[in-house]
């Protein structure tokens, strides 16, 4: 019917944008902010579990960091990934 059903004191979530980002290449740098709509958890009793919800609502960004030196001055955990 084309509308969302409220199921269990929430709405289930069929479709829509669920990460979205933003991204500049400037003179100095690549300039970017995203952010994931539905928060990195699923489970309620996790800090995750709205976080970035909450900043989608506000239409609060998170800023996406590039170099070492940004990645190395970030407060939060760090992971590394490589294509090995």
């Amino acid at each position: 019917n084309g509308r969302t059903a409220l199921a269990n004191g929430g709405y289930v979530i069929n479709n829509g944008s669920s990460f979205i980002m933003a991204m500049e290449f400037t003179p100095t740098g690549v300039q970017a902010s995203a952010l994931l709509t539905y928060s990195e958890s699923s489970n309620p009793a996790s800090p995750y579990y709205a976080d970035q919800t909450r900043l989608f609502s506000q239409k609060q960004w998170r800023p996406i960091l590039f170099t070492s030196e940004e990645i190395a001055a970030a407060p939060a955990e760090q992971i590394t990934l490589t294509g090995d």
